[in-house]
């Protein structure tokens, strides 16, 4: 009798493990992330310059960030999971304002010197995600999200120097609240470790135009059971 209903007991348990493996309980990923920005932090900063001589100064604000991701996923049900996201990404960007360097006698007459802006991006979204559809071991998924996103304007020493003359109430850093929407692919690579590649846009809601289209592809780490 004590040996059916170790049996059984045991059968019992490996069904529900069996279960519980077709989906895990959380997830962890980290990866590298490209995004393409409008950082139009960057035409502010030149509108601020050129406004003090009555002008009006178009730049080019477009460029590439480079970076890091990493999100945490509590999955629900067999379709549904919550996460976090915490990206962060950098670039450079060299913008012509030699005419108002000229005007502030920073450089000569005739000579040309461009400005080197750094400008930063850090997100951190919460929301939900969907396992959109699955074909064989590869899953496709959809996700939207909100959080705040916060924005940081480096910048080479002259051109700090000419802002804080001439527009000294500029900021340089902002935070604003952001939404982001996208879609990824994951794919199981050994027993609990899979490999993930995302595509999302997020926007802050900022005075200035920022938008980015963010690329990432990294590792990741699935559990089941708890956390802890």
């Amino acid at each position: 009798m004590s040996k059916t209903c170790a049996a059984v007991i045991t059968l019992f348990m490996l069904s529900s493990i069996a279960l519980c493996q077709d989906r895990a309980k959380w997830e962890i990923f980290g990866g590298y992330q490209y995004t393409y920005a409008d950082f139009g932090v960057i035409q502010d900063a030149a509108t601020a310059l050129a406004s003090n001589y009555g002008e009006t100064a178009s730049v080019d604000h477009n460029l590439t960030m480079t970076g890091g991701t990493f999100s945490f996923q509590k999955n629900i049900g067999k379709r549904w999971a919550a996460v976090l996201d915490i990206g962060g990404a950098t670039g450079t960007k060299d913008v012509d304002l030699s005419r108002y360097f000229q005007l502030l006698g920073y450089i000569g007459s005739g000579e040309t010197q461009l400005s080197t802006f750094r400008p930063s991006a850090y997100t951190i979204m919460g929301g939900p995600q969907l396992d959109l559809w699955k074909y064989r071991e590869l899953q496709v998924f959809v996700r939207g999200m909100g959080g705040v996103s916060r924005s940081v304007l480096g910048m080479d020493d002259t051109t700090r120097k000419a802002l804080n003359f001439l527009a000294p109430s500029f900021k340089t850093t902002a935070t604003d609240p952001a939404v982001m929407g996208g879609a990824g692919v994951q794919y199981p690579v050994y027993r609990h470790i899979f490999i993930r590649a995302t595509a999302d846009y997020v926007h802050p809601f900022s005075s200035s135009s920022q938008n980015y289209l963010r690329i990432s592809a990294g590792v990741g780490l699935e559990r089941i059971g708890k956390l802890f």
